[in-house]
């Protein structure tokens, strides 16, 4: 895909999702934590999330709604008031195009909740100003300590299972080393001692 074209679709991206998130939220009044994690886990966030054509380009916010919760799609396109809720949804298109994270983790790192109590002063600020911001909730964001501590284990305790050094899977939960960037095998190691799958580590 073209640097024009993924532009394009960023563009077309941000502006379906604004307008789902302000009939999901502010029309139909579902929390808007509880809409972001029905959007995430859909079938439609994966299409966002591969840029599908097919949804992306080929369905209006309204029928993305009504094929989210299995009702009758309204092809007619709700006329936006660009509430907050509309700049929520707007943003996170946004940071899923550049930052190439799941939905899934981005509103793990910063729920939609929190976001919109951003609003003021954010929406009046050049969007990667509110991007900053996801990237250092990302530095953060460990899913190899949150696993780790799920099931009980100290950093010794996984060294020795997965025989990866202790200071590796330091640095690699503070952030100190990307963990995106590592080996394919100690991934691996650690997925099978931490007894999950290799995505569970890594979104």
């Amino acid at each position: 895909m073209t640097r024009q074209l993924k532009e394009t679709y960023t563009s077309i991206i941000q502006e379906r999702l604004a307008v789902l998130f302000e009939i999901g939220v502010y029309l139909h009044n579902i929390p808007i934590d509880q809409f972001a994690n029905d959007f995430a886990c859909s079938k439609i966030g994966k299409a966002f999330e591969n840029m599908d054509p097919i949804y992306v380009m080929g369905k209006s916010s309204s029928e993305l709604y009504g094929l989210m919760y299995d009702e009758n799609p309204n092809k007619k396109e709700v006329p936006s008031n660009h509430f907050p809720e509309y700049w929520v949804g707007w943003v996170l298109g946004y940071a899923q195009c550049v930052l190439k994270k799941s939905y899934t983790t981005l509103i793990k790192i910063f729920p939609c909740s929190e976001l919109m109590n951003n609003y003021f002063p954010y929406h009046e600020m050049d969007i990667n100003h509110i991007i900053g911001v996801f990237k250092e909730k990302l530095k953060k964001h460990s899913p190899l300590k949150e696993r780790r501590k799920m099931i009980g284990l100290s950093r010794k305790d996984l060294s020795l299972i997965s025989n990866v050094p202790i200071s590796s899977i330091k640095a690699y939960e503070e952030g100190k080393r990307d963990f995106g960037h590592a080996s394919a095998y100690i991934v691996m190691v650690l997925a099978r001692s931490l007894c999950c799958s290799i995505e569970d580590l890594i979104y």
